[in-house]
């Protein structure tokens, strides 16, 4: 505020139950102090509010011309106030946003004085937002409509987290179905693979068997183990594994991925950097489990930075806080993992589709990896999710979410 009046400070003596751990002369003084930072007038006071809201707010005349906005609405839609003021909203509108639409909101707003749901908006860059809006009816004291308030709370990032959410248990529940049809297929092929290990050593000792008919064994051979390596990784994905939650060490996990996966780096030519926030930097997860998922994505990494010119991967940790996180983490509070790599950029059809189970790009494997990765973060309560890089050489990003 104006005057340098620290609010933090100045509530710090009202506990948990709302009951003074100060002097009651103390809590009358912050309260003083409160109001004095605070616009005196009631027009001022509204102005500042406006002003100072963290959700995007604008003011329109009775024929919906923007007037005013804040600059959370800037901030949110990424247009310039010039370009903002004197313009009717239709110019945030999406593909989403039909005729009909529009014209149901603006028959609320006639006929009961306003209008609230969620609607996509396009930004300045093309992208677009979920939102909750609300629109409300300025009117005079005269009962004369001067105008509309509306209010933009962007709902996107808790609506992607929610999408996942809800995929990870419908993943789920197709997982505790397969793995009860994978124990059914691997009684049969238990019985299969003891009577080739017969054929394969009755092929070898008796002259009897034709060299066509010994090449035929070795064939089967070959097919049922790899499809009981299928299976086994099919058992993988489908099995819940009881978490052993650690509190571990950032730095030193990194390493120990690093030195895991430099060498994989270095035949390939691509240069493997580590960053941390700070080196007491720590997180609460399965080590073993979260190392599973890391050499997964750091292993892709590699194979698409080896298919560019600058061969870069660069695997990072930090600590963020953001009300945006509370999907998965009540205090907002999260630890990121992210591995970004300079490898061609992944299309929108294929990036919706890279962590379903028997999806893959690879022309080996059975697409279970990432599906993998992805159920174990989920088990963790986080989320795991590719985006473009925001700046070169970097153009994809993997970003592990877990509660911090």
């Amino acid at each position: 505020m104006s005057n340098g009046v620290n609010l933090q400070e100045t509530l710090s003596g009202i506990d948990a139950n709302g009951i003074s751990a100060t002097s009651a002369s103390d809590i009358e003084a912050g309260r003083l102090a409160i109001l004095k930072a605070m616009p005196q007038t009631e027009s001022a006071l509204l102005r500042w509010a406006f002003e100072h809201s963290s959700d995007g707010m604008l003011i329109t005349d009775a024929k919906g011309v923007i007037r005013m906005v804040n600059d959370a609405f800037v901030r949110m839609f990424g247009f310039s106030r010039e370009e903002i003021v004197g313009q009717r909203t239709g110019f945030l509108r999406s593909q989403y946003s039909t005729q009909d639409f529009y014209e149901s909101m603006w028959r609320s707003l006639r006929d009961r004085g306003e209008w609230k749901g969620e609607i996509i908006n396009r930004t300045k860059h093309g992208s677009e937002k979920t939102c909750f809006l609300t629109i409300t009816s300025i009117v005079s004291e005269a009962g004369e409509r001067l105008g509309f308030l509306g209010v933009e709370i962007d709902l996107t990032e808790r609506k992607r987290l929610e999408s996942q959410i809800i995929q990870g248990e419908k993943l789920s529940a197709i997982g505790e179905s397969v793995a009860t049809l994978v124990h059914e297929i691997r009684n049969p092929l238990n019985g299969i693979a003891m009577n080739i290990y017969m054929l394969e050593s009755s092929a070898e000792s008796e002259a009897h068997w034709t060299e066509e008919e010994r090449e035929s064994i070795r064939l089967i051979s070959r097919e049922a183990r790899r499809l009981e390596g299928l299976v086994k990784n099919v058992l993988t994905y489908a099995r819940n594994v009881d978490l052993r939650y650690e509190r571990v060490l950032l730095s030193k996990f990194l390493e120990e991925l690093e030195e895991l996966l430099l060498f994989q780096a270095e035949q390939r030519d691509v240069t493997l950097k580590v960053e941390i926030d700070h080196d007491k930097l720590t997180g609460r997860f399965d080590p073993d489990q979260m190392k599973q998922v890391m050499l997964n994505l750091v292993q892709n990494a590699i194979e698409a930075a080896e298919q560019s010119d600058q061969r870069l991967v660069n695997v990072s940790a930090s600590a963020r806080e953001d009300s945006s996180w509370r999907t998965i983490s009540s205090s907002g509070k999260v630890l990121l993992l992210e591995v970004a790599n300079s490898g061609p950029p992944i299309t929108e059809e294929v990036r919706s589709r890279l962590f379903k189970p028997f999806f893959t790009t690879k022309s080996k494997g059975l697409g279970l990896g990432l599906a993998t990765s992805a159920k174990i973060v989920r088990q963790h309560h986080g989320i795991v999710d590719v985006q473009p890089a925001l700046a070169p050489p970097y153009s994809t990003v993997f970003t592990v979410a877990l509660p911090a």
